[in-house]
């Protein structure tokens, strides 16, 4: 009986040596946040720079690294995140621990150089997330990084932006179950910034107007966020200095028509000259911050953000400023999903929009 125990328990310590080594093949070697071959693209605190912290949509990170494997160390148990590996989709991470915790990314690859670009794929309320480092071979390691891209492009908005929903084929659906659905690397802000081979920043919040939110609520307006590093926070203010973008598409007001509202489902005139009022003064601030940039100013579906925003940018030219020009788009007929939102397919639509319109401003001459 003894023999056959101490048989029986050495099996079984055997079985655990065994999944460990295929199941957990974790790499060994803690690459920290601070390293300074990583690159971060979005708005990120560093204030602790051990644990960078970010909130906003469509921040990602970009990582040269040597080995076969690559983990992340990172407190995120919300957002979805798409991994590329060299240049390529390789899946969509989602972690699972509430508290930091480290995961793989990729493991199983050749054995040599390779370059990791890991994007936040959705839009979350109420939190941020905090990035410590990778993991990689114990002979492996975090590479100078290649060039970033030359050209610089924010886009402000809310829901649209962000593309929320766009993996979606359900008409309806609650806040949370949209996020693993949500690919803003395929609605309009990644394929236009793809098209001009260019770094993004994405400033949106779902809901979010230019004077209020689709609830009437004035505090959620983007003018008094704008500043800010992390969505959830009011500080620390973000610096407009350390990210300065050649182009910046607003597209703001689908919102605004739904929050503005009266009781008579109609925006009355004077709640659309404070949204105009409002869209000039916002205007200023964003030529304050990044001096000499284009603007294109984009109107949704809605008729009444349409005739808003481009007696706004008409307005603006007639005062003789020359960088900024408007575009709109129109209804996609059966493209929307979760909500109203546009699909895959109308995110592409609406960027050919937006990109007919860039194209005009001549502020990329060559498209690489």
């Amino acid at each position: 009986m003894i023999k056959y125990f101490c048989r029986y328990a050495l099996f079984i310590l055997f079985q655990i040596f065994v999944i460990n080594c295929i199941i957990y093949p974790f790499p060994t070697n803690f690459i920290p946040a601070n390293d300074p071959n990583i690159q971060y693209i979005g708005r990120w605190d560093f204030s602790d720079s051990l644990h960078p912290e970010q909130s906003w949509p469509g921040v990602y990170i970009c990582a040269e690294f040597s080995g076969t494997s690559i983990g992340i160390r990172i407190d995120d148990n919300v957002n979805y995140y798409n991994v590329y590996i060299d240049q390529r989709f390789y899946k969509i991470f989602h972690g699972d621990k509430e508290e930091e915790a480290d995961y793989i990314l990729a493991d199983s690859l050749e054995n040599t150089h390779h370059s990791l670009r890991l994007s936040k794929r959705n839009i979350s309320f109420g939190r941020v997330f905090t990035f410590s480092g990778f993991l990689v071979d114990e002979n492996g390691s975090i590479l100078p990084p290649s060039p970033e891209p030359i050209r610089k492009i924010e886009f402000i908005g809310d829901s649209f932006t962000a593309a929320e929903g766009n993996e979606a084929k359900e008409p309806v659906m609650k806040w949370e179950d949209k996020f693993p659905f949500t690919n803003i690397d395929l609605g309009f802000v990644g394929d236009i910034a793809q098209h001009y081979n260019a770094q993004y920043h994405a400033t949106c919040r779902s809901g979010m107007g230019l004077v209020c939110d689709w609830q009437g609520n004035y505090n959620l307006a983007m003018p008094k966020w704008f500043d800010r590093t992390l969505m959830e926070r009011e500080y620390p203010k973000w610096n407009f200095k350390q990210w300065v973008p050649n182009l910046v598409v607003i597209c703001l007001g689908l919102n605004d028509l739904s929050g503005l509202k009266g009781k008579d489902t109609v925006v009355s005139e004077e709640n659309s000259s404070l949204f105009r009022k409002t869209y000039h003064e916002f205007l200023t601030t964003i030529r304050s911050v990044y001096p000499g940039v284009t603007i294109v100013s984009v109107a949704v579906h809605a008729e009444w953000a349409q005739k808003n925003v481009k007696q706004v940018v008409d307005e603006e030219i007639a005062n003789g400023q020359k960088d900024i020009s408007y575009v709109q788009f129109g209804v996609y007929i059966g493209g929307y999903v979760a909500n109203g939102h546009p699909t895959v397919e109308t995110h592409k639509k609406i960027a050919g929009e937006i990109i007919k319109a860039i194209d005009q401003t001549k502020v990329f001459p060559e498209v690489n």
